[in-house]
């Protein structure tokens, strides 16, 4: 069994109980996938054997299952030659597919169920993923997640204001994290902030570390985001453009916030009336505070316990 996993961290993240239930079905699984994420898999699933996605693999699977969507996985998953290659229809790629689900329109379940029915298809039961033992290696600190790599329509534009109030709170360092191409940017929102960290561009084994010792994550719709909820940390996650119902972070304590305006969600990367985007605009620091409040217990067990 080969599984093609996706290309996004917060995609990821939502598929790992589908992929742990197809790991737990077949007695041999293999992940082939891009570096973007390959290197938070042996973090998750250190037993399983990490193809990179742009190389064919050169052994004989007998199925394949792509949760990814786009053409050109298809594409390279017929070109593979495996026997069976299951996935969604859709990109003019159900020739390539010896099965094609189609996927149910509009957005109105969690993304989750997307990643489930291609693992059930195969005959798999998703499985919860217990998770990873590792070495914690930051004192307690809130993680900040202020980029977003879909576009600005993501991106809450309130950060440095928030930080200065959640350092009051906790008494804790406060940490932005982000990409090494997110560094100047978030090196930009916490230079005027007293006590506050940047930590971009950490290797993902690192950054789990580092996450394991967050009492506190506060992010957009984005990767950092969902894993920091995944990995245990009490998260509050703040949605603009998207849909909370479609992608909201999955863990034991999570808060949402959002506008609730109109036009949101839109799905879209950039705001047609401008930047900020008005539905990110209109929640104010006070309104994130409000919700990081309600997981204060977690908060505070999370900081006594170091889990």
């Amino acid at each position: 069994m080969l599984v093609r996993v996706p290309n996004w961290l917060g995609d990821l993240v939502m598929a790992l109980d589908s992929i742990n239930g197809i790991s737990k079905a077949f007695d041999e699984v293999s992940l082939w996938t891009r570096p973007a994420v390959s290197g938070f898999l042996p973090v998750f699933f250190p037993e399983m054997d990490v193809l990179p996605a742009d190389e064919l693999p050169d052994r004989g699977y007998d199925v394949l299952v792509l949760l990814t969507d786009s053409f050109r996985t298809a594409w390279m998953g017929m070109r593979s030659r495996i026997p069976r290659r299951v996935g969604y229809a859709g990109e003019l790629r159900s020739f390539l597919l010896t099965r094609a689900l189609r996927k149910p329109r509009g957005r109105a379940e969690h993304h989750s169920r997307d990643y489930e029915r291609l693992a059930e298809a195969v005959g798999a039961s998703p499985r919860s993923l217990e998770l990873p033992e590792l070495s914690v290696s930051t004192p307690p600190h809130v993680a900040l997640f202020a980029g977003a790599s879909y576009g600005p329509a993501k991106i809450w534009p309130h950060y440095p204001r928030l930080a200065e109030l959640l350092a009051k709170r906790t008494g804790t360092e406060v940490g932005f994290y982000g990409t090494e191409k997110e560094g100047s940017m978030l090196r930009k929102l916490a230079g005027g902030v007293p006590g506050t960290r940047v930590f971009s561009g950490l290797s993902p084994v690192d950054l789990c570390r580092r996450l394991s010792g967050a009492v506190l994550g506060v992010g957009n719709d984005a990767g950092g985001t969902h894993l920091a909820a995944r990995l245990g940390v009490p998260t509050v996650a703040i949605f603009g453009s998207t849909s909370p119902t479609w992608t909201a972070p999955v863990g034991p304590s999570v808060e949402i916030v959002s506008s609730g305006l109109d036009c949101s969600p839109c799905f879209l990367g950039s705001c047609p009336k401008g930047e900020p985007a008005l539905c990110l605009e209109r929640i104010g620091p006070e309104a994130v505070m409000e919700a990081v409040e309600g997981l204060w217990e977690d908060v505070e067990r999370r900081r006594e316990t170091g889990r």
